[in-house]
């Protein structure tokens, strides 16, 4: 089973998830884990982009897992805003990025969120790889601040910060880190040196148009020097037991 952990979808273009399916289809991905992207942007809406994100993924034949988004700039708004998508819309996670939000990640708000994702066992996939706010180091500190709470580097780094990320996930048991918009070689290193039960692969597919991305990404992965276990482990089985997609059956591909 290949899963790409790392996608997203802008539902005010549409809630027909022909498209990404298609898309999952041309590149032999059998689920996508999606995120919004409106709701990255909009303060005050949050609630209306996550329950279309929500709609959209429950048309997706069973191959669709949704996340959530909250602003934290909305402080105890977005905490029951973050509840009410876990324990009544049934989000699998959360999406964080304090970059374009312009938030630390060490603050009361996220702190919540974290002891909320604790409590209902789903993890928080961050954005990282970019300052002042994404750098995986500070988000290794919240690692440790928030052992119980499962985060994700969803960059591992991206070009410039891939060994900090690393490093980061070497040293903390509750970071896991995603293959999606490194090089090769540093793609190749992580998938070499970072524990194998905590390395996933994503593309960061952002709707129409932007395909070529997915084959790209799709490719480099193919690349990687792995053996049949821990290719498994990072194309997929990680992150189905990470965002609990156990239950996802090939026949709904049909």
């Amino acid at each position: 089973m290949i899963v790409d952990a790392h996608m997203h979808w802008p539902v005010g273009k549409g809630l027909d998830p022909t498209k990404m399916l298609r898309v999952l289809d041309d590149n032999g991905i059998d689920h996508a884990v999606v995120s919004g992207l409106e709701v990255l942007h909009k303060l005050g809406q949050a609630s209306h982009w996550n329950d279309l994100l929500v709609e959209f993924c429950g048309r997706g034949a069973g191959r669709l897992t949704p996340l959530a988004t909250v602003h934290l700039a909305e402080g105890p708004a977005a905490l029951a805003e973050a509840r009410r998508c876990v324990e009544k819309l049934g989000v699998h996670g959360f999406k964080a990025h304090p970059w374009t939000q312009a938030e630390s990640v060490l603050g009361p708000v996220m702190e919540g969120l974290c002891d909320l994702a604790a409590e209902h066992d789903v993890p928080i996939l961050f954005h990282d790889g970019m300052p002042p706010n994404s750098l995986p180091a500070q988000i290794a500190v919240l690692a440790g601040i928030k052992p119980k709470t499962k985060l994700v580097l969803g960059h591992g780094g991206l070009l410039f910060f891939w060994q900090e990320a690393l490093e980061a996930v070497r040293r903390s048991a509750n970071l896991y880190i995603a293959l999606c918009g490194q090089h090769p070689w540093a793609m190749q290193a992580i998938s070499d040196q970072a524990d194998e039960g905590r390395i996933l692969w994503g593309t960061d597919y952002v709707g129409e148009g932007s395909e070529e991305i997915v084959t790209y990404r799709k490719g480099l992965a193919d690349l990687l020097r792995l053996d049949g276990p821990r290719r498994a482990a990072i194309m997929g089985e990680n992150a189905r037991g990470l965002f609990h997609i156990a239950g996802w059956q090939k026949e709904a591909k049909a």
